[in-house]
């Protein structure tokens, strides 16, 4: 199940569980979900037989089923979360019970663990409509008898953003102590969607006919410069006709990010001021003339979207240097700069290398998989983490089927740099 946070993913799964009266074993975020846990857990609980709570033994041979569902199994990013994405392909392949995966971010999975293209069925999960968050919340209220103004179903929903969890949430926090919500009650909502705030005001920026204007359309915006600037450099293109529009309101841009830079270097936040004023009035301003492009609804930032997408190869960069900083007697970002790329491209040619490297740096599948350029479960890193261990007990490294053609070649190590 893929989708975005509160529209239901988590929900759905508990309730298909529920019709079918199985047993649910469920991991989320707060485990530890590396290799041993995963396959303790889902792994041994995907192929084996089940209890009820009451002590019923449940058997599969009589569709008695237990659902194994593995939440946000895209966050798999820190050190303690290693080998995880390995796991859940070998229990999806081994499973003889129904297995959930319920991510945010498919392509964090897929990236980490390929093979889950093909051994499990996409569903999508969208955003509900507010007719949709409206229904729900009114039936809560009658199931609970409680008295609510149809204007607060409708401010609530839309504040929302089709978040179901939210606008649960966020009902629960009106009605806390009371039976009853009029007209006015709603307004001590907040802002929850902070994304239709920030839409609105872009698009009043960029219908300003003056430098004011421009600058006070995000003044109540709830976002740093440095946010800030991320959002404009996304809807520029949407906004602009002609390449000289463009260029002009990138060169705003470039002088805002100036001041950002000397912001942080000199810890002088006085020079904010400087920076709103050329992402706003300075881009805003770059229109030559004519009608503004009607449009669409401003993308969220990409550089967002690749640094999230690209935090679990940091940290396993960060990680590989770590343990190989010792070893090569330097800094972790030294090794990272200058030494790494020229260790990956060795160690992809080099098997024997990769081996020794590995055990005396004490390399596991993801660092192994960094160097090799390639998915944590595959062949190539099985077999290089083999070597490795071959290594680390002394038994020596032999590489398939070339035994005794090294031509006393000598073995390759760390120590050589």
């Amino acid at each position: 199940m893929r989708g975005e946070p509160g529209t239901g993913k988590t929900s759905s799964a508990l309730a298909l569980a529920n019709d079918y009266g199985w047993v649910v074993i469920e991991m989320n975020a707060s485990d530890h979900r590396n290799a041993d846990s995963i396959r303790r857990v889902a792994g041994v609980g995907s192929i084996s037989q089940t209890f009820s709570e009451s002590g019923e033994f449940l058997s599969t041979a009589d569709g008695r089923r237990k659902l194994i569902v593995l939440d946000e199994a895209d966050n798999l990013f820190g050190r303690e979360d290693y080998g995880g994405a390995k796991a859940i392909t070998e229990t999806i392949r081994a499973t003889d019970q129904p297995i959930i995966l319920i991510v945010n971010d498919y392509y964090a999975l897929t990236r980490k663990a390929s093979a889950v293209k093909t051994l499990a069925e996409a569903v999508d999960f969208s955003r509900l409509s507010d007719k949709a968050v409206i229904r729900v919340l009114k039936g809560i209220c009658s199931e609970e008898s409680l008295d609510v103004d149809a204007s607060v179903f409708e401010k609530v929903a839309r504040n929302a953003g089709g978040d179901m969890r939210g606008a649960i949430n966020d009902l629960q926090m009106l009605i806390e102590g009371r039976r009853s919500l009029g007209e006015g009650d709603a307004g001590a909502l907040g802002q929850r969607n902070q994304e239709v705030e920030l839409q609105i005001a872009l698009g009043d920026m960029y219908e300003a006919r003056s430098a004011k204007d421009a600058r006070n359309a995000t003044l109540d915006l709830d976002k740093t410069p440095d946010e800030l600037i991320l959002w404009v450099d996304e809807s520029i293109p949407q906004e602009f006709k002609t390449s000289s529009e463009m260029a002009a309101a990138f060169d705003a841009l470039s002088k805002a990010d100036i001041y950002l830079r000397r912001t942080r270097t000199l810890q002088h936040y006085g020079l904010w001021s400087y920076a709103k004023e050329f992402m706003t009035a300075g881009v805003s301003l770059a229109r030559e003339g004519g009608r503004r492009r009607t449009a669409s609804r401003y993308g969220f930032p990409s550089y967002l979207i690749v640094m999230s997408r690209s935090k679990s190869i940091r940290a396993s960069r960060k990680a590989l240097c770590s343990k190989l900083s010792p070893v090569l007697h330097t800094s972790g970002k030294q090794v990272g700069s200058s030494m790494l790329p020229y260790l990956s491209a060795m160690a992809k040619r080099d098997p024997e290398l990769l081996a020794n490297m590995g055990a005396e740096a004490g390399l596991d599948e993801g660092d192994v998989a960094y160097l090799l350029g390639t998915d944590p479960a595959s062949e190539e890193v099985g077999e290089a983490m083999t070597n490795i261990r071959r290594v680390s007990t002394g038994e020596g490294f032999h590489e398939k089927n070339e035994a005794g053609k090294s031509g006393g070649r000598r073995s390759r190590s760390l120590a050589d740099f």
